[in-house]
């Protein structure tokens, strides 16, 4: 919800309609299932219900988008790959896709929210600023349920004076499912090296 706010007052600054709708799995099912023949798709071609795999594929997406892996990252590593160059390279076509299909139709997905969030912050330094100056001290809850692009959102945020609490139990780590990265505590300890740890 924060990146939301933040996009519809700053989305045009990276070339998004502020107009946007925030799209579910299955509306985001129905519009790619509504426009299958866009995908085009050899390797992974369905046989008989064509709807089957669609979960799985945009699924795949949102995992990428937790890492903040764009379409065109996909297609660079899959000209790089050793092994399997012509299916990976399918796949990275089908994201492409997947992400014009969205925009055409003014609708972002939750990973969209922290992606394009993200490179407004890193493309538009005037208004990170501005956040940096209203979010003066930041405290992140559930701290282990936070992925990638979350943590680096929160560094951006935080720099340069890190007023910045995290308050994490690994024990309670149940979002690893949506992309949360345990990797993210030990990293933060890494990051913040001056951060006091204090054990409840």
């Amino acid at each position: 919800s924060f990146c939301e706010r933040i996009l519809k007052d700053h989305g045009l600054d990276i070339g998004l309609p502020t107009d946007f709708k925030l799209i579910d799995q299955t509306s985001a099912w129905l519009l790619v299932r509504q426009n299958l023949e866009r995908f085009q798709l050899d390797y992974y071609k369905p046989i008989g219900n064509p709807a089957k795999f669609l979960h799985v594929l945009i699924e795949h997406f949102s995992r990428c988008k937790d890492q903040a892996i764009s379409p065109e990252d996909y297609l660079k590593y899959s000209q790089r790959a050793k092994e399997d160059k012509d299916r990976l390279k399918e796949v990275a076509l089908a994201y492409n896709t997947y992400q014009k299909l969205l925009l055409e139709n003014s609708v972002l997905d939750f990973g969209d929210l922290l992606n394009y969030c993200l490179k407004l912050f890193r493309d538009r330094p005037k208004i990170l600023e501005k956040y940096r100056q209203q979010f003066k001290y930041i405290l992140v809850d559930e701290f282990q349920d936070t992925n990638w692009v979350q943590y680096e959102l929160i560094k951006l945020l935080a720099a340069p004076k890190n007023n910045l609490t995290v308050c994490s139990d690994d024990d309670q780590a149940i979002y690893r499912f949506r992309g949360a990265s345990y990797g993210n505590i030990l990293q933060f300890k890494k990051d913040f090296k001056k951060a006091k740890e204090i054990t409840l």
